[in-house]
């Protein structure tokens, strides 16, 4: 009886001894395809975001800032020339002739403005000043850096750079972001400075420009300040959207790659 109790113990193998034989067998597998996986996957993320920030320069804003900054230099300039380039002045004739009946409009270019020393049109002059460096930073880029989509039209003058030629309704700017970022932050500046000019006059009653008829305001005043308040409003609007796409998309890839 003790014998045949002992038999067993000695002819079969332990129950106990058997996993340790299969188990090396099973997790190989799974272990080395779910470390290759997240190798194949990281190596994805450094290809979508090596490539730089490439900017489209819209015509439009191309467009309005060669009409509108010789403008405003010209109206800057002649602010800070004043009295010297008011009616009278030794540099007026000819290249602020214009002036003298602007004057008479509205009187903040005009002599009622110099001669209470009122300081709003120096003010905002001075905030035009600025508003051009930033601007023409932007256009010195496109001129520097822009080419045209697909290496076309690589021949840079002033015909191509105002657009009369097809390719150069394009410019295609490389690692123009600080360019984007300045033109967005300069179009925000005219915006506010010109509902601001618009503002002095409705809280002043109109003090510099009621004395005129609606008829003579609507050409000399509206549509020349509502311009101000247009244009700028759509460079906001179209170069917003563009920096807003650029920083949703890399906050994608961020999450992507964490």
């Amino acid at each position: 009886m003790v014998a045949t109790r002992r038999h067993p113990d000695g002819d079969f193998p332990d129950p106990t001894s058997s996993p340790p034989i299969s188990s090396p067998s099973k997790p190989s597998f799974p272990i080395t395809k779910q470390s290759q996986s997240p190798r194949s996957t990281s190596k994805s993320h450094p290809q979508s975001t090596s490539s730089g920030y490439v900017h489209q320069a819209p015509y439009s804003l191309t467009l309005w800032l060669l009409v509108s900054l010789p403008l405003v230099l010209w109206d800057t300039l002649y602010v800070f020339f004043r009295p010297h380039s008011m009616p009278g002045g030794k540099f007026h004739s000819p290249i602020w002739t214009p002036y003298a009946l602007y004057g008479t409009i509205d009187y903040v270019y005009g002599w009622p403005a110099w001669n209470e020393r009122e300081g709003f049109t120096a003010a905002q002059a001075s905030l035009n000043a600025v508003e051009t460096v930033l601007y023409g930073y932007y256009l010195w880029v496109l001129w520097a850096r822009g080419r045209a989509p697909h290496g076309a039209g690589q021949r840079k003058d002033v015909a191509w750079f105002v657009g009369a030629r097809e390719e150069g309704r394009r410019k295609i700017v490389e690692n123009g972001g600080l360019a984007v970022l300045l033109a967005f932050s300069g179009a925000v500046m005219t915006v506010s400075k010109t509902a601001l000019y618009w503002l002095n006059e409705y809280y002043s009653g109109f003090a510099h420009i009621g004395h005129n008829e609606f008829l003579t305001l609507v050409p000399f005043w509206i549509i020349p300040n509502g311009a101000w308040l247009v244009f700028p409003s759509y460079v906001i609007y179209d170069l917003g959207k563009e920096i807003l796409d650029v920083l949703n998309s890399s906050s994608v890839k961020a999450k992507r790659s964490a």
